[in-house]
């Protein structure tokens, strides 16, 4: 029912079951650490441990190997992401085409008119903009974050295959295998010490006396042994006044007090350090086995970049961007492991990090050899010096003592001398050292030579990184739809606001008979359809005009800034204005009519226009129009009933022309 694999690779075990698990089974393989992925379906471990090979073991019988290479796998997964973001991309394009056909009767970003005739069909239409905008902008983010996903994918795949990536791993899977080769060495001394606790010829006195028992022994191991164990009274029943405490406690104590004998605790430790020495084995045999494989692996791909040089003390090697100079070459079993440099803050550089090297010069190699010549150690008496004999500062702890360079200056060379700490009146303080039994050696003159200097670091050309994916083609229109969904619905309070119908306003500005260099005034310009009407043409020619928008609300004189940027708006009562506007050269607009409104409008308009210009107005054809207007135009003609119905009004209208 089930089968098992494990790929080195990316050090993961699998399990494969025929069908569904029992409850009981699960919930051991998810202790173990083992999750579901639901489209490879199959349970996996995030890494190889000695635990989930057992529970492995257990349920399939044997461990194959996964013959899947991790790119392979990538490849798998980036088409899974492709397909999830393709499919994302068409839920995106729906969702922006609902967007669009709802929002053709309202343009998009236009305020709603709250008393206006249009409020409750552009609050139902505006929630479903909205709604639709979200789905649009979310399907569009969620098919660009899949596409990225598909991406990296294959480019973490390619990073884990680079050579460099694979010897930093080899030097730490090594550095996993001493610290489980001392850990095992470790057990197998403790557990060699345990078995001898019954051995009369082990641990002699160095007196003759009284022989040493079983239970000294065991306190003596115990002494250098951290091991713990839960102390039951059930299992370990002891009286009073021993301590009566079930918690875990380290066996030293325990037989100190009583709480256990001797062969009580030779059997458990002997018990743990043998779990303890088939754990760490079995790391060791793992981490074998995937040195083995890793090692191969970066053979067949031709080694590390580093391989190809012979470097040598002197030459310049490019690390991380940053041509330094090698001071030293470390090696171990005969292999380059890293390198001394001059590099600023972290001088030593792994060798995996080097790229590209460049051979030394004789001069550089000079200069190195100065650099990494030991100065002489000196030894003379001074003020404040610690005299001691050469006994003493053997015997002294390493830690306590060291050596200090002194660089060339004061008509002395270059020399090394010693210190130490040292207590006086109570505190520790670092001084020089004298050994008064040793020759004296006084610090060497300088010989006025300017030794040769090791080149600085120096950056290399930037290299290009990494580009993100381009923006799909459409995918601007997306960023559009969010900002707009940002700014939200506006809302303006807009009596007696009846915006022009296109076809009229397309008619009004044939009318107005533009020229360029003209100045233009809309002075009732409420949602900007005779603008909008306007703009296009207004600034034909190679003279621009001006074109000035009057509109009492706030809310839609900042509609019409963001929306006509080229446009002058003016956010006031076009009523109060005396002048400050200047003169037109025509005149476009479309006031309000409540209460004869529309022939104040007009009046105060023909003041503001230039002799020889036009004004071209729309006003109620009532009988007061006809009387007080209808004798100053030059051109009158009523518009048929019902032309104003789209905007939510049956008024009759008439549109007028008037030259200056």
């Amino acid at each position: 029912m089930y089968s098992a694999t494990y790929s080195p690779d990316d050090n993961k075990l699998r399990l494969y079951a025929e069908s569904r698990l029992d409850p009981e089974i699960y919930a051991r393989i998810k202790a173990a650490g083992f999750r579901w992925a639901p489209k490879q379906g199959l349970f996996f471990a995030p890494a190889w441990t000695p635990a989930r090979e057992a529970v492995l073991l257990d349920l399939a019988g044997e461990i194959g190997d996964d013959d899947t290479s991790l790119l392979n796998r990538a490849e798998e997964r980036a088409d899974r992401f492709d397909q999830y973001s393709e499919n994302r991309a068409k839920d995106a394009q729906r969702a922006y085409s609902a967007v669009e056909s709802v929002a053709g009767a309202i343009p998009m970003g236009q305020p709603l008119l709250i008393g206006h005739h249009s409020e409750k069909r552009a609050r139902r239409d505006a929630e479903t903009i909205t709604r639709g905008m979200q789905r649009a902008v979310a399907a569009f983010k969620t098919s660009e974050y899949w596409k990225q996903r598909a991406a990296g994918a294959i480019r973490h795949a390619k990073y884990k295959e680079q050579p460099a990536v694979r010897a930093r791993r080899i030097k730490k899977l090594e550095a996993e295998k001493r610290k489980h080769s001392k850990e095992l060495k470790k057990a197998e001394t403790l557990r060699g010490d345990w078995a001898r606790v019954d051995d009369p010829t082990w641990l002699k006195r160095k007196t003759e006396g009284a022989p040493v028992t079983n239970h000294e022994r065991a306190l003596f191991i115990a002494t250098l042994d951290y091991l713990s164990h839960i102390f039951t009274l059930a299992e370990y029943p002891r009286d009073l006044p021993a301590s009566q405490y079930e918690g875990s406690r380290g066996l030293h104590n325990a037989l100190k007090d009583g709480t256990c004998t001797a062969e009580q605790a030779q059997a458990i430790a002997l018990h743990m350090h043998g779990m303890a020495v088939v754990h760490h084995s079995k790391w060791l045999d793992h981490l074998t086995f995937r040195l083995e494989y890793e090692r191969a692996m970066l053979g067949d791909s031709g080694g590390i970049a580093a391989d190809q040089f012979d470097i040598e003390p002197g030459g310049h090697v490019l690390t991380e961007g940053e041509w330094v100079t090698v001071l030293r070459v470390n090696r171990k079993g005969g292999d380059i492991v890293s390198l001394s440099t001059n590099r600023l803050f972290v001088s030593v550089v792994g060798i995996e990090k080097i790229s590209d090297y460049r051979p030394a010069s004789a001069e550089a190699k000079k200069a190195v050899k100065a650099v990494n010549k030991l100065p002489p150690l000196v030894n003379y008496p001074g003020e404040g010096s610690n005299e001691i004999t050469k006994k003493e500062w053997t015997e002294k702890r390493k830690d306590y003592k060291r050596t200090y360079n002194a660089r060339e200056e004061n008509g002395h060379g270059r020399y090394r001398y010693r210190v130490m700490l040292y207590m006086k009146n109570g505190r520790t303080r670092l001084g020089r050292v004298f050994i008064t039994d040793q020759k004296r050696v006084d610090p060497p003159k300088s010989t006025g030579e300017q030794a040769p200097a090791v080149p600085e670091p120096q950056r290399a050309a930037p290299q290009p990184r990494h580009q993100p994916t381009p923006m799909p083609e459409g995918g601007q229109k997306f960023l559009q739809l969010e900002s707009t969904l940002k700014a939200g619905v506006k809302t303006v309070t807009a009596p007696q606001l009846f915006p022009t119908p296109n076809e009229i306003a397309a008619k009004m500005r044939g009318l107005l008979d533009l020229q360029p260099g003209q100045r233009v005034l809309e002075p009732s310009a409420g949602t900007g359809r005779l603008v909008a009407a306007l703009g296009g043409l207004i600034w034909d020619g190679d003279q621009p005009g001006e074109l000035h928008a009057v509109e009492i609300s706030p809310e839609l004189c900042a509609s019409l800034q963001h929306d006509f940027p080229l446009t002058e708006v003016h956010c006031c009562d076009f009523l109060s204005t005396n002048g400050e506007l200047g003169k037109f050269d025509r005149i476009i607009m479309n006031p309000p009519f409540a209460n004869g409104a529309d022939i104040k409008h007009i009046n105060h308009a023909r003041a503001a226009l230039k002799p020889g210009g036009l004004l071209v107005a729309l006003c109620a054809n009532g009988p007061r129009q006809n009387e007080q207007l209808k004798p100053l135009a030059d051109y009158w003609e009523p518009l048929p009933v019902g032309s104003f119905a789209e905007s939510g009004t049956g008024v009759n209208v008439a549109m007028l022309v008037i030259e200056g």
